[in-house]
């Protein structure tokens, strides 16, 4: 009789033996796939929740003179952990076809000037991400020549959603711009009346880095939002990012939020790795046991298959056959049982200040289950016939007929 069919014959015959093993099978294989979903899970969420958090490296120029450059730029772009940056200005420019809104009766050239604060995401950075300034009508600068302007200069200019104004460099250079929205600060009204135009709220016009730089004599930028990856290694890249501007900004660093929540995620990764270390280990002391125990009733069969010839490679494999076709059974059984229990051990280990974790099984933990199951089957069939295999046949028969 060939080896398959010997295996398959013995855990037909022995029923009770075979469900007790697929019972305990199923037990372990749900444990182990429901910790390594979960494992698996609060990883991909980690991963996520960095993306998430949006921590970044904030770097501000501490002379005006020496600007950020756009060569600097590209090279803090290319710089390893780095997703996106986000590049912000302020320029002095002129009102050329329109009136600024000033109750200063001073000559100061200032009295006469508007400001440009740009950056390349109104949504990421800057008085509007940090609901300073409201947005009332239209929508940020999405073109290069688009802006947008305060309520009370829009409604002293007659101005509106698709008007258009120009202003004049500091050089005579006419630029045409587009209205793209208006926003309102909310302290117009309490501002001074000696305040100068310059410094007024409603004269400051917000558009993008790439249209404020035309104003400048030299290009540059005043201060770079770099926007990380991995917040975990936010030091290091701040190291290199001072080394890569000459210490010529200040920088400060911005990851509260990343800081508040990895914390409880990190604490169900360490508690669900135990888990699965205790999981593995339990498992195979339990299951090698129960094939010690089952290995000491079939010493006389063992015993008579080596005396009429068959080999112990063989008899090594008929029973890890027999065991890995139980295996397989409770593993595919597992997939519905281990689901549900990972459900439930979501709800246990995440408390209420951390998102729940999004379950489902995939084929990596498929895969983890079949090679870890294999291995602790492997491990306690060759610990439950070692000392079979080593006694002399004639040795167990004789004890056996005693």
């Amino acid at each position: 009789m060939s080896l398959k069919k010997r295996a398959f014959c013995y855990i037909t015959r022995k029923k009770s033996k075979t469900v007790v093993l697929f019972l305990v099978l199923l037990l372990v294989n749900t444990m182990i796939l429901s910790t390594v979903i979960i494992l698996r899970a609060s990883t991909e969420e980690k991963k996520a929740l960095q993306e998430r958090t949006n921590s970044k490296i904030i770097a501000e120029i501490q002379d005006e003179k020496q600007l950020i450059t756009e060569d600097e730029l590209k090279k803090l772009e290319s710089m390893d952990n780095v997703k996106k940056i986000n590049s912000s200005l302020k320029v002095v420019a002129y009102p050329y076809d329109f009136q600024l809104i000033s109750y200063s009766e001073s000559d100061s050239e200032k009295n006469i000037q508007l400001q440009l604060a740009a950056y390349d995401d109104f949504s990421a950075d800057g008085p509007f991400a940090d609901s300073q300034v409201r947005l009332i009508k239209g929508g940020y600068p999405r073109k290069q020549n688009e802006i947008v302007i305060n309520k009370v200069l829009a409604d002293y200019n007659s101005l509106t959603v698709g008007s258009s104004l120009t202003i004049e460099t500091e050089k005579g250079i006419e630029i045409t711009a587009t209205v793209s929205g208006v926003y309102s600060y909310g302290l117009e009204e309490k501002q001074g009346e000696e305040t100068l135009a310059v410094y007024r709220i409603e004269n400051t016009i917000y558009t993008r880095s790439e249209f404020a730089v035309d104003f400048q004599s030299e290009r540059g930028y005043e201060s770079v939002a770099i926007y990380l990856i991995n917040p975990e290694q936010m030091d290091e890249t701040a190291e290199r990012l001072a080394v890569l501007l000459d210490d010529k900004v200040s920088i400060s660093k911005s990851d509260m939020l990343f800081q508040k929540m990895r914390a409880p995620l990190e604490q169900v990764v360490r508690i669900v790795k135990l888990m699965l270390i205790l999981t593995i280990g339990t498992s195979m002391i339990v299951i090698t046991l129960l094939l010690c125990m089952w290995m000491r009733a079939r010493k006389k069969e063992i015993a008579v298959y080596v005396s009429l010839g068959e080999s112990k490679r063989n008899i090594f494999l008929q029973v890890s056959l027999e065991s890995l076709i139980v295996f397989l059974a409770s593993a595919l059984l597992s997939l519905f049982t281990g689901s549900f229990a990972a459900w439930c051990l979501n709800w246990i280990v995440m408390d209420q200040n951390t998102a729940k974790l999004q379950i489902g099984i995939q084929r990596t933990d498929a895969g983890c289950l079949v090679v870890v199951g294999i291995a602790i089957l492997l491990v306690g069939v060759g610990i439950s016939l070692f000392p079979v295999l080593q006694t002399n046949p004639k040795d167990i028969l004789s004890e056996m007929e005693g």
